[in-house]
């Protein structure tokens, strides 16, 4: 609650029970999450008498089978999904799908494709940019439920007709997880009844037996029985506020800045209601569906028989009804949807797969707008930029003139146009500095940046990594081992094919000073490179020489830049070649 973002891994946890050993009264002992003070950290037992069932907890990780995704698996309680009773890991899964707006929602679900939802806990799901300001009633997991009410105030209630007003997440079985002979979304494990479907009238719904409503009295026709309804001879008014206690009665709540419609006022909203313009008559039979209706009768003409709001001639299921959760709902069968949870620890809109750095917000400035990090460019408070490129005069070959962003030696700070260097055979080298203009580099290690096709003459060592894409990087250090590089000078080290401006791969060394040097062969690990062509393959801070800032020498080798075949490595001088600006061997 100090709205600060913490590293779940530097956090104590000593017992591992998803409580930090700040809050945790029993830092040594693991929490039994059992219904009983289950904030405090410590193990205790519920002094109730044992109910007549207990739901089956398979892996014995305390979230029960029926809310539990991995029912053989436990979960691990590291603060990442720790609901859901899978072990997981945070980070490491990835979507599939397209997801135009790259707001964590696929396109097929996403109702705003082209703009991405600003996840404030309100319609998160929907894939759309949305403002809600509650002023009284606060419902922090935007399932529809207030807090108050809400079992599970930070988990968002699965509307599929199981416990829909606890507020918690559950799960349908749907005779692929569990067996449900009788179709009626109980599982056999837990229905008292498994050969016979429940019905659904408000009474025992949750026991897996068909009750007769018609004897069970309710005097004022309220859908509530008189035996827990208070006010047996006034009917509820179903506005939302103590609709359980069977009384009429007044909502004393300030009014959201927007409620949905109710046309025919029979407290059913009309995104929910079949029947906008008829009024539900509440006598236990679907009462759910906002229409008028008679037990046996359908609404309308049309057959239902599965009473899953689909009709015959349009479900493909039409004897077992559909499970609305948001996949499929249309064909009328059950069926489950796998979920790809894909985090956006900083809320930068770049996922922590693709995101360089996942605990900080990207400053979005047009200056590495896709790397996730924040960064500054040159406003000359701090230092001058004389042509406003955001490269600083100090490490600007071309002061006076301001770069042009085009891939090509966008950091020099001089202006050049893609046009004049052309590259006719693709290989990442342009022409002018191409010593095979028409031939494309064989990426081996071995003179890369002539541009040139060539073998390695020396023996072969006693051990070679693999390169299973043969595209010149070692499975190693290849994040798409069986997609070679395209070598377009973007990301060319991460051994996946892309695009400029597409998602960057995870990185897969340490960098603790974030130069795009791993430790391991960074000569200063904690400082970042200054980036500023002079010696800046060492990983160090340093200072160009003054004549930096004029002469594109980037190696001070004597050579120019357009002149020098290896612009960065200066020529050694042996007599063996020097005017290609490359040391020899």
């Amino acid at each position: 609650d100090d709205g600060c973002p913490e590293d779940s891994e530097a956090i104590p946890d000593s017992d591992s029970d998803g409580i930090p050993d700040a809050v945790d009264q029993c830092p040594n002992q693991p929490e039994v999450y059992n219904g009983l003070d289950d904030s405090d950290g410590c193990p205790d037992k519920t002094q109730t008498a044992l109910s007549q069932f207990t739901f089956p907890d398979t892996d014995g990780d305390g979230i029960e089978d029926r809310r539990d995704v991995c029912i053989d698996e436990a979960e691990n309680y590291n603060d990442y999904l720790d609901r859901d009773g899978c072990p997981d890991v945070m980070g490491t899964s990835a979507g599939d799908k397209p997801d135009a707006d790259f707001d964590g929602i696929s396109d097929d679900r996403d109702s705003c494709p082209l703009e991405r939802e600003n996840y404030n806990k309100f319609e998160d799901s929907d894939g759309c940019p949305d403002t809600l300001r509650l002023l009284i009633v606060h419902d922090i997991d935007a399932d529809g439920i207030p807090d108050p009410d809400d079992a599970c105030p930070y988990s968002s209630e699965t509307y599929n007709g199981l416990d829909d007003s606890d507020g918690c997440p559950d799960v349908v079985a749907d005779n692929k997880l569990e067996a449900d002979s009788d179709g009626d979304a109980i599982a056999d494990s837990v229905d008292l009844c498994p050969g016979q479907p429940e019905v659904y009238n408000g009474f025992q719904d949750d026991d897996g037996c068909p009750e007769d409503s018609e004897a069970i009295p309710d005097s004022d026709s309220d859908g509530i029985p008189d035996a827990v309804d208070q006010c047996p001879a006034e009917p509820e008014n179903y506005n939302k506020f103590e609709d359980s206690d069977g009384c009429p009665d007044v909502a004393e709540i300030v009014t959201k800045q927007y409620e949905f419609p109710d046309t025919d006022n029979d407290g059913i909203e009309d995104r929910r209601d079949v029947c906008i313009d008829e009024a539900e008559n509440y006598n236990d039979y679907l009462d759910w569906d906002g229409c008028p209706d008679v037990k046996g009768i359908s609404a309308n003409v049309n057959i239902d028989a599965d009473y899953d709001g689909i009709l015959d001639s349009l479900d493909q299921c039409p004897d077992t009804a559909e499970i609305h959760n948001g996949f499929q709902d249309e064909d009328g069968c059950p069926d489950s949807v796998e979920h790809s949870i894909i985090r956006d620890s900083d809320g930068d809109g770049l996922f922590d797969n693709v995101d360089a750095c996942p605990a900080l917000k990207e400053t979005y400035n047009f200056f590495q707008d896709a790397d996730g990090c924040p960064d500054v460019v040159a406003d000359n408070k701090l230092e001058a930029d004389s042509d406003g490129d955001a490269i600083a005069d100090s490490v600007d070959l071309c002061p006076g003139q301001p770069e042009v962003y085009n891939g090509l030696d966008d950091s020099d700070g001089c202006p050049d146009s893609t046009l004049t260097s052309r590259d006719a055979d693709s290989d990442g080298i342009s022409d002018p500095l191409d010593a095979c203009p028409n031939q494309p580099e064989v990426y081996n290690g071995l003179d890369d940046s002539d541009g040139c096709p060539d073998k390695t003459q020396t023996a072969l060592p006693q051990f070679a990594f693999p390169d299973t894409d043969g595209d010149g990087i070692e499975d190693r250090r290849d994040v798409c081992i069986d997609k070679p590089e395209n070598h377009n000078g973007y990301l060319d080290w991460d051994g996946c094919p892309d695009t400029r401006g597409a998602e960057p791969s995870i990185p897969t060394y340490a960098d603790s000073d974030r130069d795009g040097y791993p430790d391991a062969e960074d000569s200063c690990p904690t400082s970042p490179e200054t980036w500023n062509k002079y010696f800046d393959s060492d990983g160090c801070p340093d200072i160009a020489p003054e004549q930096q800032r004029f002469v594109h020498d980037s190696d001070l080798d004597g050579l120019l830049n357009n002149n020098d075949l290896c612009p960065t490595e200066p020529e050694d001088f042996d007599g063996d070649a020097d005017e290609d600006g490359c040391p020899d061997p």
